[in-house]
């Protein structure tokens, strides 16, 4: 089955959003490292950084691959999940620029974005023909039977 155009756009708007949390994270890690340091607990603890953020990557590329490239319905959900907490993170970022506390501007403009693009993304992702490729819906709207589409195609499999 070809990908979908809600698919298509799905994947712009996810991998949109992929770059720039990247680099709004490439921004501020001096930022977060100070932060890390100033724990006494975590200050010898170099590592993490890192390792949180390579975890984060490889998360959503996983992510990604089984909602974009080889569908997943649980990987839809776990997206949705992720949207709704970009909107939570979005509401916390308005306040704390309302509040005048933001620290860098370029970090907060770049992660809002980056989460609006997400939650545009998973929007898509309950579009008919989306739903489809989720195999939530049946792959044709015209279901009649005895149709050419039936007749013609009745033991073919799709691979995705």
């Amino acid at each position: 089955m070809n990908r979908p155009p809600s698919i298509v756009w799905y994947e712009r708007l996810y991998l949109a959003s992929f770059v720039f949390g990247l680099v709004a994270s490439a921004i501020s890690w001096t930022q977060r490292a100070t932060i890390l340091a100033a724990n006494p607990m975590l200050a010898e603890a170099h590592w993490i950084l890192p390792v949180t953020q390579a975890l984060t990557i490889a998360i959503a590329l996983l992510i990604w691959y089984f909602t974009a490239r080889r569908p997943s319905v649980i990987a839809k959900w776990v997206v949705v999940v992720f949207a709704a907490f970009g909107v939570l993170s979005i509401l916390l970022s308005l306040g704390t620029l309302a509040m005048g506390r933001a620290v860098s501007g370029t970090t907060l403009a770049l992660s809002v974005l980056a989460n609006a693009l997400y939650i545009a993304a998973a929007v898509l992702l309950f579009k008919p023909d989306a739903q489809r490729w989720f195999g939530e819906m049946p792959e044709s709207d015209d279901d009649d039977e005895g149709s050419d589409a039936d007749a013609i195609d009745e033991d073919t499999t799709y691979v995705r």
